[in-house]
């Protein structure tokens, strides 16, 4: 999956239910296990905020960070 400031975009504008459903598939396609417990309001509202405030630099540090993951 290529994350550009385009899908974090069209992220960023689902509702609770289909960005939590996203957020969810992308952890478990990287192997990660987040739980199941509900994501607060405030949470998601967060990470709205940082979806669509995020920069190219911030784009290239986050696939950084998950390829280190996934080489682990």
């Amino acid at each position: 999956m290529n994350i550009d400031k385009n899908l974090l975009s069209q992220l960023a504008n689902l509702d609770d239910k289909s960005l939590t459903a996203a957020i969810r598939m992308v952890a478990m396609s990287g192997g990660v296990n987040i739980g199941n417990e509900p994501f607060s309001k405030e949470r998601l509202d967060a990470l709205r905020a940082a979806m669509r405030g995020a920069t190219d630099d911030d784009l290239a540090n986050a696939k950084k960070l998950f390829e280190g993951y996934k080489k682990s």
